[in-house]
């Protein structure tokens, strides 16, 4: 028996803690969700918003866009917020956090969501720990020296700290959940018996978060809210939500568009009325037929007599055109020897200004190479004593100087490794200024100061510090030094050991020594003066703002781009001369070719002269002739203006020896006929055309149609009639196809209206086992909207099973029913379930009564009412072997009686819930009736992390609780 209780007992799925860090109103708050309790606090302090953050935690959102949608949260007054109000209300800072304590099978584990970097979003931490193992790195508990006792923030609270934690905990099975994807498969998946699948599982749902059922626990999430309402209109979303999730197959989903079975219908019977009238243009068709036939006959005559006379009138004009070819030579080579003369002239002049060109751009280079010459004489006018080589150095050290600059301000550890650098050579250059210094200041105690000048002068050569040496020497010492340095002999080209060349280093003498010195001295006080303007430069940029450091680099790039260039210049400036000779040297010869060119010129324009006096004087004798042929080509010209854009090549043409004026007036009549048969035809093709019923190659009616035009349209219409027949069965075939999916659809409406139904006996089958109060045969109602289920009532009276478009009565009722449902605000021509369904309501009988009523029953009574129903809707969407504890809210808790707050109490607990009522007011009948109670008004802290002091509110661990006589006060 024993075990087989516990197959019958279910696997608790419950959420333990709510914790706000810096979030909300809170600095920071620890809040028990698990058990009844009431919250006290004045209004906007964020009590109901606190709750709200379990929608953060329970849906699979990655971020507050889409806000009203996703999430619903609202105001007291029952206004929607913004995505943008939302995010930085619960997210404020990258020090906002909101955690959430679980637990399952697998033990306990929190879920930490914090700011990520995309745009109003937000990312999950899993730990597979009970928040008591991690609360220290929120805040400090231990600290009971400020904020009254109640703890202190920690140090460095940010989102390292998450990863930190991340990796803490990372071998223990943390993860990361930064994807819609990972969330359902990671909150959302019952696995019992896999630890590593189930660790982090949330809401046990049967299929593992389908987008269907979150979108039926999300609505069910949100009727937590308003467990209390009595007003059970909202609860109509909730109903069509979970009534298509339960549907097998997502294509089920009622989203029916009647508009479609409307718009096909007058599809079919537009093109069965146009089919008819096609039909009746049959006999029409033949006369067009037959007079196109007629025209066609009479045009090929006609175009067979006008190629035979115009072949005549051709060949006479030929002849004609031969006698003017005996004289036509001469003025066609005149003419041409003007072409070439024009020709050459004119490459001659082209030639002119490509020298012309030529020279521009060469005088344009030539300033150029000059500009650059002058560039680089300002340059050596700044440095008037360095040669080429000496400036390029100078130049170039300038560069390095500047690269170095560039470097230091773009990377502050470059800046600080320079900085130190300096700093030791400066170190090193004030010990060798002062050991200088002293040299110099007591030259006599210097070691050469106190042997011979023979000696002195040797060890000056070996090693120059000799030179700045102080020791003590006495008499036997000074001894040694001099027999040894005595071995060395001093020659003009330098030091010689025992009689051979030993050093080649120059002599010099002791004043020359010390003014060596003083020089010494002189440029290591110099250097040393460098150094310390460079390390002052080095330290502000190692500290300097980034605003300084860029503009400092954007000035420092600037003057390097100036250097670069004169280096460029100068770099150059051997070339540049060279080039500069060059381009003069081009600059002559292109003049000099150019003088004789115009020579030439000057005398192709006098042979061109000559040449037009010449050809002026044989055309005039052409002319005479061309005239004559005039007169000959006169019947050939009036023959063509008789010619008719869709005259017709044949081969049928009979051979002519004249054509006379009276031959070309009788086929003046001839096209006369032409053009009437062409009229009458054309009139005839614009009926086809008016009418509409057929598709034609032309859109609009002409008054005239080429040869062409009247082919295609005659083609087109025996076309339309070949292919009628097949046009007829093909409408036939899509009638039968119509009436088959309009059935599918009306059968689909039907049928959604018994799924509704089943659905309301299913969960009313399941409100058999519960009576509240004195109440029995509790049951909950669907209305749905008269319109629709006036529709659903006609349709079924319909015959549907016919061959031919249905009755015009059925479409006239579907159009009617859109027309009525989708005005005034039903947004578009889709019927879906929410939109079908109005209200939802409950009924009942009382005790020792008959009658069913429907009337309002006190808040308690509807608190316990909403509470049976969200325990049935929630486990069909839990898995069969689970359950799943939740808080449910209720606000204003203190309006209720006590009879009716302790049976609201009684409710929540009979169904596995835990109540939570918000109030501003604290009163005793709610904490007697509660139990557990927090007043966050006295939790206020002043040592926060909200520098401006509007989240402020701490509370944790214990609340206050009245006690009975008897019962022990243990904290």
């Amino acid at each position: 028996m024993e075990n087989l209780e516990l197959l019958n007992t279910k696997i608790a799925y419950s959420v333990k803690k709510l914790i706000a860090i810096n979030s909300i109103s809170y600095c920071y708050t620890e809040l028990p969700i698990d058990r009844h309790c009431a919250l006290f606090g004045r209004n906007n302090l964020g009590k109901t918003s606190l709750l709200n953050a379990l929608k953060l935690h329970l849906f699979p959102e990655i971020s507050f866009n889409d806000c009203k949608a996703k999430f619903a949260f609202k105001s007291s007054k029952g206004e929607l917020y913004s995505t943008e109000d939302s995010y930085h209300y619960y997210f404020p800072s990258d020090s906002s956090f909101l955690i959430l304590e679980a637990e399952n099978i697998h033990g306990p584990f929190c879920l930490i969501l914090f700011k990520s970097n995309s745009s109003f979003g937000y990312q999950r931490l899993a730990l597979p720990c009970a928040y008591d193992e991690i609360r220290a790195q929120f805040w400090d508990i231990n600290n009971t020296g400020v904020n009254n006792g109640l703890g202190s923030p920690v140090s460095g609270l940010g989102i390292p700290k998450i990863h930190a934690l991340y990796q803490q905990y990372k071998d223990a099975g943390a993860v990361m959940l930064k994807t819609k994807k990972e969330i359902k498969e990671k909150l959302f998946s019952h696995n019992p018996m896999q630890r590593a699948k189930g660790r982090y599982c949330l809401v046990p749902l049967k299929e593992g978060g389908l987008e269907r059922e979150l979108s039926a626990f999300r609505q069910l999430m949100n009727f937590t809210f308003e467990i209390a309402k009595t007003d059970t209109k909202g609860l109509t979303e909730t109903f069509a939500t979970i009534i298509e999730s339960g549907k097998i197959n997502t294509q089920d989903k009622l989203h029916q568009d009647l508009q479609t079975i409307l718009d096909e219908y007058n599809e079919l019977r537009q093109t069965q009325d146009k089919l008819k009238a096609i039909t009746n243009y049959r006999d029409d068709f033949k006369q067009l037929s037959d007079l196109h036939q007629s025209r066609n006959e009479l045009q090929q005559r006609f175009s067979g007599t006008f190629q035979a006379y115009f072949k005549y009138l051709n060949n006479t004009e030929q002849q004609i055109r031969l006698q003017i070819g005996q004289v036509e030579p001469e003025v066609i080579r005149l003419f041409e020897a003007q072409q070439q003369l024009d020709k050459k002239g004119i490459e001659q002049q082209k030639q002119d200004s490509e020298y012309t060109g030529q020279l521009k751009a060469l005088y344009k280079d030539l300033a150029k190479f000059k500009e650059q010459i002058e560039h680089f004489q300002k340059i050596q006018h700044e440095y008037p004593d360095a040669a080429i080589a000496e400036l390029r150095n100078t130049l170039q050290a300038k560069q390095d100087e500047l690269d170095e600059k560039i470097s230091h301000l773009e990377d502050s550890q470059k800046a600080i490794d320079a900085l130190t650098a300096k700093v030791a050579l400066q170190n090193s250059n004030v010990a060798d200024q002062a050991k200088k210094k002293q040299a110099l200041g007591h030259y006599e105690k210097l070691l050469t100061s106190r042997i011979d000048e023979h000696s002195a002068t040797v060890l000056r050569t070996l090693n120059k510090h000799f030179g700045e040496i102080i020791v003590d020497v006495d008499s036997n010492q000074t001894a040694i030094i001099e027999r040894f340095t005595h071995l060395f002999s001093v020659e003009p080209t330098g030091l010689s050991f025992l009689g051979e060349p030993f050093s080649r280093e120059p002599i010099k003498s002791s004043q020359q020594i010390k003014e060596q010195l003083q020089q010494e001295l002189g440029s290591l006080e110099k250097a040393s003066q460098q150094l310390g303007h460079e390390i002052i430069e080095l330290q502000k940029f190692a500290s300097a703002s980034g605003e300084y450091q860029k503009q400092q680099c954007q000035e420092a790039q600037k003057e390097r781009e100036k250097i670069q260039n004169e280096l460029k210049i100068v770099n150059a400036i051997e070339t540049t001369e060279q080039q500069r000779q060059v381009k003069a040297a081009e600059i002559d010869e292109i003049e000099n070719v150019q003088r004789q060119l115009l020579q030439q010129l000057e005398e192709t324009q006098g042979f061109l002269e000559q040449n037009r006096n010449d050809h002026a004087a044989a055309k005039e004798k052409l002319e005479s002739l061309r005239q004559q042929l005039k007169d000959a080509t006169h019947l050939l010209q009036y023959l063509q203006k008789l010619k008719s854009d869709d005259l017709k090549t044949t081969d049928d043409m009979r051979e002519v020896h004249s054509v006379s004026f009276s031959d070309l007036k009788e086929m003046e009549g001839d096209q006369a006929k032409l053009n009437n048969l062409k009229q009458s035809l054309d009139e005839k093709i614009n009926e086809f055309v008016q009418c509409g019923h057929f598709r034609l190659p032309v859109e609009i009616a002409y008054s005239s149609y080429s040869n062409e035009q009247q082919s295609m349209i005659l083609d087109a219409l025996n076309n339309t009639f070949v292919a009628l027949p097949d046009q007829q069965d093909t409408l036939q075939s899509r009638i039968i196809e119509h009436n088959k999916m309009t059935g599918t659809k009306i059968s689909e409406l039907t049928g959604n209206r018994s799924h509704i139904r089943a659905f309301i006996n299913k969960v009313n089958k399941q409100f058999e086992h519960y009576s509240i109060s004195n109440l029995k045969d509790i049951r909950v109602e669907i209305e749905l909207d008269h319109r629709f289920e006036e529709l659903v009532n006609e349709l079924d009276r319909t015959n549907l099973n016919t061959t031919d478009i249905h009755d015009d009565g059925l479409y006239q009722r579907l159009n009617q029913f859109c027309a009525d449902f989708f005005i005034g605000g039903r947004g578009n021509r889709i019927l879906e379930m929410s939109k079908i369904i109005t209200n939802v309501k409950y009924s009942y009988k009382k005790e020792h009564r008959d009658k069913r009523e429907q009337k309002d029953q006190s808040t308690g009574t509807n608190a316990l009412i909403n509470c049976t129903l969200l325990t049935i809707l929630l486990s069909d969407l839990l898995a069969q072997d689970s359950e799943l504890m939740l808080p449910v809210i209720f606000d204003e808790f203190t309006a209720l009686d006590e009879y009716n707050q302790r049976t609201a109490i009684q409710a929540a607990t009979q169904h596995g819930f835990a109540l939570f009522c918000a109030s501003p007011t604290q009163t005793a009948e709610v904490v007697a009736v509660v139990d557990y109670y927090i007043t966050l008004d006295d939790f206020h802290a002043n040592t926060i992390y909200d520098a401006g002091g509007e989240r402020d509110v701490v509370f944790h661990h214990f609340w206050e609780r009245l006690y009975e006589v008897t019962e022990p006060q243990a904290l």
